[in-house]
């Protein structure tokens, strides 16, 4: 166990002895094993009796899987078929096991909960047997369970994720398992990242959600790898005499702030022989070439999908290389593509993975280079969590981090690259502080800001949250009042398909391989460019749906205009109204016309083009 880890478990155990419920903020670097830590928090904080179960909680349905599937699941199942998907460490997976054992946990207590379902795109005969131990829990009903930020503060709020749209909402059963829980909430940093308007609601909701867990008296864990000194500020402000501890080049107890030295953790990094420096954007395809020429393999992160698309055609074109030498991964891609993308890169044969932020945390790649966009210090340094983080398969013991000198580039990141240089230092990407021999990236942090709060927001949620009870019309005008979207904004299910094919008898489509979900705004811009046919309602199962029109874009949207969820959602219940299309009622589909896809591609570039 790492000493950080073990400093946290300590302080953890000693805070349980006391009356007042524990809370602490774990700050630790990129692959230091915070997600893999939650276990032992889980038993530490059953043990002592604070809770029941245990909830670990993220910001993305990526790291679910990688959480649920790869570690927790992987760590109970003889698979050996996962175990190859997972590629995760023998000791790790023998841990986790240990720990929850230890709590009566078992396979069949482990559960989790967002808006899709694992290994539903999965046919090979090996992970068939794995699906059949897969749980999904909207009601949080098991002992540990591990679920999306979005979910979770849905059920706390007194909206249950599976009758969001009915008259009745059973609030209270998911509710109370909350409240008897422990939280542990991974990946922290995320929630205070601006990206277009939405996070002031992620933000929001995430503050009042905490307020509600402290009144409540639950237990609270968080952590993450770029925690800003303004959000250390807020969580202490909030969470009201919470501990945090974190990796420094010092042991230092000083009342709610403990600094750990990793001694061996520092050297592993540093035994790395760090380069980083900026790179001219024209110069992107001569430097790829250069270094995949010395046998390294690359990651370039760009920050918009449209650059992501228009740099993998480029290269693909310019170094002749094959389908599993060159992947792209982004959110437009169908859920098949996104399959076949992550399987070459664990089958290690990709020697180039281009791709947005949609792989800064929670996936588990090693790459020699990196190319980066740098809008954002906090996603440069989780993008560079992906640098030799295998240390064993590092290419000469060698990290190169290239930082794209663009109209994207943070003037904070330009300047610690500048003061390396003027100190004649390298920056170590994966340490906070500085040593001897590298400047680490802690200053980065230091001046971030945190969202605003929405006001209105915040109204509803404590009108939500309060009362000890509330009708189900309310949540639901509380829920329209705010478009659909209290955590982020609304998100759409999107299937790829040839409309003229659907007038077929009996033609239809797997909505977990053709498909992929998309924020309200991604959709407008779709609409916009005439790539949008309408608004579908899916009948029969996922694997072999039918779909039926109930509605062409035109009426829900127009030029310049928004969505309308309003009448979305009018035609929704007109269309459910018929009692043989209710029962066999799958979902509703957005279709996508496959002029405006390309295979392994995604949405085309042109579409995205601005």
């Amino acid at each position: 166990m790492r000493p950080l880890i073990e400093k946290a478990a300590e302080i953890l155990k000693n805070d349980a002895n006391t009356s007042k419920p524990p809370r602490i903020i774990i700050e630790a670097p990129t692959a230091y094993g915070k997600s893999t830590a939650a276990p032992l928090m889980a038993r530490i904080l059953i043990e002592s009796g604070w809770c029941h179960s245990f909830i670990h909680s993220l910001p993305l349905r990526a790291i679910v899987e990688d959480v649920y599937l790869c570690l927790m699941i992987n760590a109970f199942s003889s698979s050996e078929a996962l175990r190859n998907y997972c590629r995760k460490s023998g000791t790790v997976l023998r841990e986790v096991k240990e720990s929850l054992s230890a709590v009566n946990i078992g396979i069949k207590d482990i559960a989790y909960q967002m808006g899709e379902h694992l290994l539903s795109n999965q046919e090979s005969d090996e992970l068939v047997e794995v699906k059949d131990v897969l749980k999904k829990e909207p009601l949080f009903d098991a002992r540990y369970v591990i679920t999306t930020l979005d979910s979770l503060a849905y059920n706390a709020f007194r909206v249950p994720v599976t009758e969001i749209f009915s008259y009745r909402k059973h609030y209270a059963i998911p509710r109370t398992r909350i409240f008897v829980s422990a939280t542990y909430f991974d990946e922290a940093h995320m929630i205070y990242e601006e990206k277009e308007d939405e996070e002031s609601n992620l933000f929001t909701t995430f503050n009042e959600l905490l307020r509600m867990l402290v009144a409540a008296q639950t237990p609270i864990i968080v952590a993450s790898a770029t925690l800003s000194e303004n959000s250390e500020r807020h969580l202490l402000e909030t969470l009201q005499e919470a501990k945090i501890v974190k990796l420094d080049k010092t042991d230092k107890s000083d009342g709610h702030l403990t600094l750990v030295h990793d001694k061996e953790f520092e050297e592993n990094v540093t035994s790395i022989q760090w380069f980083s420096s900026l790179l001219r954007e024209d110069n992107l395809k001569e430097k790829v070439k250069e270094l995949i020429d010395t046998g390294m393999t690359v990651f370039i992160a760009r920050d918009t999908i449209r650059e992501a698309i228009k740099t993998f055609k480029e290269l693909k074109e310019s170094l002749e290389l094959n389908d599993d030498e060159i992947v792209l991964l982004h959110s437009l891609m169908t859920r098949e593509d996104r399959s076949r993308a992550l399987e070459s890169i664990r089958d290690e044969k990709t020697r180039i993975l281009v791709a947005t932020s949609i792989v800064e945390a929670g996936v588990d790649i090693s790459f020699n280079a990196l190319i980066t966009d740098a809008s954002r210090a906090s996603s440069v340094i989780q993008r560079t969590g992906r640098v030799c983080r295998k240390i064993e398969r590092c290419k000469e013991n060698k990290a190169h981090v290239f930082i794209l000198e663009n109209k994207h580039l943070d003037s904070r990141i330009k300047g610690l690259l500048e003061n390396a240089e003027n100190q004649q230092k390298q920056i170590c990407w994966r340490l906070p502080y500085d040593t001897d021999s590298y400047l680490g990236y802690g200053p980065l942090l230091r001046e971030t800001g945190i969202p605003e709060i929405n006001t209105k927001l915040k109204r509803s949620l404590e009108t939500l949250a309060s009362p000890p009870l509330i009708s189900s019309r309310s949540i639901g005008e509380i829920v329209r009042n705010h478009g659909y979207g209290l955590v982020r904004t609304f998100l759409a299910e999107v299937v790829v398909a040839d409309p003229e094919l659907l007038n077929g008898a009996g033609r239809r489509v797997n909505l977990n391989k053709d498909s992929f979900v998309t924020s309200l705004n991604k959709l407008r811009l779709l609409a916009s460019r005439g790539c949008i046919d309408g608004l579908y309602v899916a009948l029969g199962t996922r694997e072999k749906a039918t779909l039926r029109k109930i509605s062409p874009i035109e009426e829900l949207y127009r030029q310049r205009e928004e969505i309308s969820l309003d009448k979305y959602f009018h035609n929704l219940q007109k269309t459910l109204a018929d009692p043989e299309t209710k029962y066999n009622f799958v979902g509703t589909v957005f279709l996508l016309k496959t002029n405006c896809y390309e295979k392994n591609l995604g949405v085309k570039e042109d579409v995205l083009r601005i």
